[in-house]
């Protein structure tokens, strides 16, 4: 059994490439697809956290994904607008990419791959869009949690099978590369 804590050597290498993921992220998460304002936004970012969660782990990775939200938040016109808790659940998320993806090999041609990665992808969705984020709205929005469902937020329920299909295109491609693979924790 794997320790969820072990922290891979933060070498020059590895810290050269998760600042280079932050900037992609911060790059990335400009394109969002906005579906109802507040509240249901299409946003490819979860492909970087789970390349970034697959080679920091999650310790690294909760670290990483709150540097991230900050910098983006200080980057945007909302940075008055700051919320702490919000940045704490985009690290938690972060970390749980890393918890799953650290060290395993994903292939598109295994079907327990495929299995693994819509699990994983199922938990952090439910986690992070179905639960945590109506959560935090209702807290700090004051838009009530069966409001939001009403409005649309069950739809995040449809960016599940995108996740896992974008998810198997990728991850694959980039343990292909063989710095990346080392970074990320794979033998062979």
């Amino acid at each position: 059994m794997k320790n969820i804590f072990a922290m891979p050597k933060l070498t020059t290498q590895r810290l050269a490439t998760i600042g280079m993921l932050i900037a992609l992220s911060i790059v990335v998460d400009k394109f969002k697809l906005i579906i109802i304002p507040n509240q249901l936004v299409l946003s490819f970012s979860f492909i970087v956290n789970a390349i970034m969660g697959a080679i920091t782990g999650p310790v690294y990775a909760f670290l990483t994904g709150a540097v991230e939200d900050i910098i983006t938040m200080l980057l945007s016109s909302n940075a008055a607008s700051f919320i702490p808790l919000w940045t704490l659940m985009d690290a938690f998320i972060s970390s749980l990419y890393g918890l799953f993806f650290y060290g395993r090999e994903i292939s598109h041609q295994k079907k327990k791959d495929w299995v693994y990665v819509s699990i994983t992808v199922t938990i952090i969705t439910v986690l992070g869009s179905l639960i945590l984020t109506p959560l935090l709205i209702q807290i700090y929005l004051k838009t009530p949690f069966i409001a939001q469902y009403i409005a649309g937020r069950w739809i995040k329920i449809f960016e599940i099978p995108l996740r896992i299909f974008v998810l198997m295109l990728i991850l694959p491609q980039v343990q292909r590369i063989p710095e990346l693979r080392k970074l990320m924790g794979i033998k062979k």
